[in-house]
């Protein structure tokens, strides 16, 4: 070896850490190229211990219910078929029969659901607002409900949107 070989070997390992640097750079962009797609909401989900259901347009945060929410009396609600015992056991006695009056084709049409997913509830001096997607096209609506006692609920109104 001559003194001229040296910084060729020298060149010769500098281009391989560009190279690999070259590389890895680009196997990173490829990783998180896909991450980097989705909306920041999701992105940022993928750091908490819970799992991050994502947002849904028309119904806000999407949730799990826990048991003896408005979540979960929501989708008990949803999952029943509509009866006598239905309006007894979920709705207000004082609006009962306003709100069978009102609402009794509606829920007959509706009741019971298969498919549907919950928004988180939106807490308000009125009511407790629980926004769910339901049926095969995925229609919105909002059961509001009012704290009759901690962890007890009463329907009081029903939105449905087209």
């Amino acid at each position: 070896m001559n003194r001229f070989d040296k910084p060729r070997c020298i060149v010769y390992i500098l281009d391989m850490n560009k190279r690999t640097s070259l590389c890895l750079l680009l196997t990173f962009l490829l990783v998180s190229a896909p991450v980097g797609a989705l909306p920041l909401a999701t992105q940022l989900s993928f750091s908490k211990s819970s799992p991050y259901l994502g947002l849904d347009t028309k119904i806000g945060q999407l949730i799990q219910p826990v048991e003896g929410s408005s979540e979960a009396y929501t989708a008990k609600a949803l999952a029943e078929p509509y009866s006598l015992d239905w309006v007894e056991k979920y709705v207000a006695e004082d609006v009962r029969f306003s709100f069978v009056r009102t609402f009794d084709q509606v829920l007959a049409n509706l009741l019971p659901q298969t498919t549907w997913a919950l928004g988180k509830a939106v807490r308000s001096q009125e009511g407790v607002a629980v926004p769910f997607r339901y049926g095969e096209e995925m229609r919105y609506g909002t059961f509001v409900w009012i704290e009759v006692a901690e962890g007890a609920y009463a329907l009081v109104s029903i939105t449905l949107n087209p």
